[in-house]
C-alpha cells in the first residue's frame, strides 16, 4: 500500500479533512461543522474534527504516514485538540504537525514557502507566512474588536443599514408597514422592550395584521430613478434604503412585519448568536450586483479594509493568497480585492493544502513542488471516499 497523508483544515465555520496518497491521489474527504476550541468549546470542537477525520480516512487511519492539522484558535488549545482527537485514532508515535489555519490556507494557494495570506470568511485576518510558519498577523481580533471586511462585518453593516432605513421610513409615518406617528409616540423605535431574558422583545400586536415579508420586494428593474435611485431609497422595496433592505427584512422576519418593524428587527437580531449576522453577507453581494449604491459602497469599503489589513504584514515581492468564502466565491468583494491586489492568487482546497504540507515531509522538494496542484485543486465530490486510489 502506498504511503498515505492526512490533512485537516478546521476554522470557525467548517472542518474539512482530506486523505491522499503521498503522490497526490485523493483517497477520501470528510466534512463537519467548525472547530474553533475557543469559540465552540473543546468538547464540541473535538467532536467535529473527529467526525471529519473519520469520514475522510475510515479504515485507512492505521496506514497514515504523516498528518498536518491547520486549526483556528489559541495555539495551546489547538495542540490539546489535536492530541485528544488523533491519539486514539492514529498509530502510536506518528508525527503530527499542528499549525494555524492561516498556514494551510496559504499552502492551498501557492507552493512558495513564504508570503502573505488574506482570509475573509466569517472573520478576517492577514498573516505573514515564513517557511510555512505563521510569523505575524493583522486583524483577526474577532467580531467585537475587528474582523474588518469579513462576512460578519458585511452582515452587521446590512443589519444596521436595514434598521436605519426602517426607522427613517417610520419617522416619515409611511403607511406601508402599518407604522404611524402615533405608534412612534407610544413605542420608541430605538429602545425595544426587553424580555425576561434580557433580549429585546416585540410580540405581535392583537388586531393589527402583519405585512407579509414578500410584500417588501424584490424590486422590478424599472423601479427607482433619479435622486431616489442614487440615494438608494425608493427602489421598490416598500421601505426605502435600496435593494438591500427588503431581502434582509425577509430573512430576519420571515413571518412578516407588524406595526413596529424597527423593534421587531432589533429583537430578531438580538435573539440570534452574533456571528449569525454573517449569513446576511450574500445579500449585500446580490444587492451590489443589482446596482444598489448602498450595497456597492459597503463592498468597496470592505475591500479597502481587507487590502489595508494585508498591507500591514505583506512583504513586497512575495505572493499573496486570498482565502475564505468571501474572497474565493464569485462575488463583488472578491473582485474588488483582486482589483486592489492584482498579483494575488486565490486559494484552492485548504484541507488538500494541509495534506500537501504533510507530504512535503516525505518527498524530495522538487517532487513536492510538482505535486502541489494535485493536492490543492478543489474536489468535485468533497464528501465521497474512494478506494480507487489504493492498490
Amino acid at each position: 500500500m502506498r504511503q498515505l497523508v492526512l490533512g485537516v483544515d478546521a476554522g470557525g465555520t467548517a472542518s474539512r479533512a482530506a486523505l491522499f496518497t503521498v503522490d497526490g491521489a485523493p483517497v477520501g474527504r470528510g466534512h463537519a461543522p467548525g472547530a474553533n476550541p475557543v469559540t465552540l468549546g473543546m468538547d464540541q470542537a473535538c467532536a467535529h474534527v473527529t467526525a471529519a477525520v473519520q469520514e475522510a480516512a475510515a479504515a485507512f487511519l492505521p496506514h497514515v504516514s504523516a498528518v498536518v492539522l491547520g486549526l483556528a484558535g489559541n495555539p495551546g488549545a489547538c495542540r490539546e485538540l489535536a492530541a485528544r482527537v488523533l491519539r486514539p485514532l492514529l498509530p502510536q508515535g506518528l508525527p503530527v504537525r499542528v499549525v494555524g489555519d492561516t498556514v494551510t490556507a496559504f499552502a492551498a494557494g501557492t507552493a512558495a514557502p513564504s508570503g502573505t495570506v488574506l482570509i475573509s470568511g466569517t472573520g478576517a485576518i492577514a498573516a505573514k507566512i515564513t517557511d510555512h510558519e505563521q510569523a505575524a498577523t493583522a486583524d483577526g481580533y474577532g467580531w467585537l474588536l475587528g474582523d474588518e471586511g469579513s462576512g460578519f462585518w458585511l452582515g452587521h453593516a446590512a443589519a444596521r443599514t436595514t434598521i436605519h432605513a426602517l426607522a427613517t421610513t417610520a419617522t416619515r409615518a409611511t403607511g406601508t408597514l402599518g407604522v404611524t406617528s402615533a405608534t412612534l409616540a407610544t413605542r420608541p423605535q430605538s429602545s425595544p422592550t426587553p424580555s425576561a431574558s434580557g433580549t429585546p422583545s416585540c410580540p405581535p400586536t392583537p388586531g393589527r395584521p402583519r405585512t407579509p415579508a414578500t410584500a417588501l420586494g424584490p424590486p422590478d428593474a424599472e423601479a427607482g430613478s433619479g435622486a431616489e435611485a442614487r440615494s438608494g431609497a425608493g427602489a421598490g422595496d416598500g421601505v426605502g434604503g435600496g435593494w438591500l433592505v427588503a431581502p434582509v427584512v425577509r430573512q430576519l422576519l420571515p413571518e412578516g412585519v407588524g406595526e413596529d418593524p424597527v423593534a421587531q428587527l432589533a429583537a430578531a437580531v438580538h435573539a440570534r448568536p452574533p456571528l449569525a449576522l454573517a449569513e446576511l453577507a450574500p445579500l449585500v453581494s446580490r444587492a451590489a450586483e443589482a446596482g444598489d449604491p448602498v450595497a456597492q459602497a459597503l463592498v468597496t469599503e470592505a475591500a479597502a479594509r481587507l487590502a489595508s489589513t494585508a498591507a500591514q504584514v505583506h512583504e513586497p515581492g512575495l505572493p499573496i493568497v486570498l482565502a475564505g468564502g468571501v474572497l474565493t466565491s464569485e462575488g463583488p468583494v472578491g473582485r474588488a480585492v483582486h482589483d486592489l491586489l492584482p498579483d494575488a492568487v486565490t486559494a484552492g482546497d485548504a484541507a488538500g493544502g494541509a495534506a500537501w504540507l504533510a507530504a512535503r515531509e516525505l518527498l524530495p522538494e522538487a517532487d513536492a513542488q510538482a505535486l502541489h496542484a494535485a493536492f490543492t485543486k478543489h474536489p468535485d465530490r468533497p464528501h465521497r471516499t474512494s478506494r480507487a486510489a489504493l492498490p
